[in-house]
């Protein structure tokens, strides 16, 4: 009988010592994955609290939300002009407008108080730029995927900052908008030399890349709809408006992914060949794929696609609202 007790409190003794140890080690384990959601934290902190004062902001201020988003529908305009001027092209129907941002500027400019439409516009233009920095400013999250986002956001502010400029100097001194040739002009200028050669071969494959993510993600996979509220990326979760919002959204962003991948298409042939009379903006890109029969079909479907995207953003309008992103 004492042997048996002895046994006893013996395996009683190792059976705490076990315990204690699994606990040690889980109390372990639990510090560590304590620690490492702590330097998540850490790092995600100063976008965090930048993403939560921008938004502190937002909803302070409740008109700054609403006029932001009008900028939406200078976009759109932009863009359905764009694509009219793209079915011209594709019925082979000489024209001197361009089928660019610049070019559709150049058509407002033309109309009856053009000059006020286009200050209008320009202003419209710079709500945009607005709604896109204050995206940036949501962006709580560091992952690649943020950055990306916030890279991109950056490139679409800049881009229409540019042609805000563009719209509001033509307007001011009553003389036609730019010329939209800036791509052919960036060519000309890195193929100065071999090795800025090669940097604008690298520039025309990640407008491809950019086209591809458009027509991929955003067009097939309709991941814009993330960005809508109310809007679901299938077609039975949605009202009515959702419906058509879901539909132009689509058609929308494949137009705009195509011709994005021509332009980036024409920008490397030129790096390949050297020359810079191959690279293409939207109108020289387009005009140049109209030249084929199988190429008037894809300007055609383009410029009904851009005047989606224009459908889409002028739609989207009430549906869009500036929330963190994480």
């Amino acid at each position: 009988m004492g042997g048996v007790s002895i046994h006893a409190r013996a395996l009683a003794g190792l059976t705490a010592v076990s315990h204690g140890y699994v606990v040690h080690v889980a109390t372990i384990q639990v510090n560590e994955i304590t620690r490492d959601s702590q330097s998540t934290d850490d790092r995600d902190a100063p976008t965090a609290d930048v993403a939560e004062r921008t938004r502190d902001v937002v909803e302070s201020s409740g008109w700054l939300e609403n006029a932001a988003r009008l900028g939406w529908i200078s976009k759109g305009l932009v863009y359905t002009l764009m694509g009219i001027t793209a079915f011209t092209i594709a019925r082979q129907r000489s024209t001197g407008e361009d089928a660019s941002p610049e070019g559709a500027l150049q058509r407002v400019m033309e109309r009856p108080g053009g000059r006020v439409l286009l200050v209008v516009l320009g202003i419209g233009l710079l709500l945009y730029v607005a709604w896109r920095l204050l995206s940036v400013a949501l962006i709580a999250g560091n992952e690649l995927t943020h950055w990306a986002d916030r890279v991109g956001y950056l490139f679409s502010a800049i881009f229409y900052l540019t042609l805000s400029w563009t719209a509001l100097k033509a307007a001011l001194r009553n003389d036609a908008p730019e010329d939209g040739n800036t791509i052919e002009r960036l060519s000309r200028t890195l193929l100065e030399t071999g090795w800025t050669r090669v940097l604008l071969g690298v520039v025309g494959l990640v407008v491809i890349g950019v086209g591809v993510y458009f027509i991929v993600r955003k067009g097939i996979l309709r991941s814009f709809a993330d960005d809508l509220d109310g809007v679901d990326d299938s077609w039975r979760g949605n009202d009515g408006y959702a419906r058509t919002l879901l539909v132009a959204g689509v058609f929308g962003w494949l137009g705009r992914g195509i011709v994005t991948v021509l332009v980036g298409f024409f920008v490397t042939r030129a790096a390949v060949r050297f020359d810079a009379s191959d690279a293409r903006g939207f109108d020289r890109a387009l005009r140049q794929a109209a030249t084929t029969d199988l190429g008037t079909f894809l300007v055609a479907g383009t410029a009904v696609g851009l005047v989606f995207y224009g459908a889409y953003c002028l739609l989207s309008v009430p549906r869009r609202s500036l929330e963190v992103e994480r």
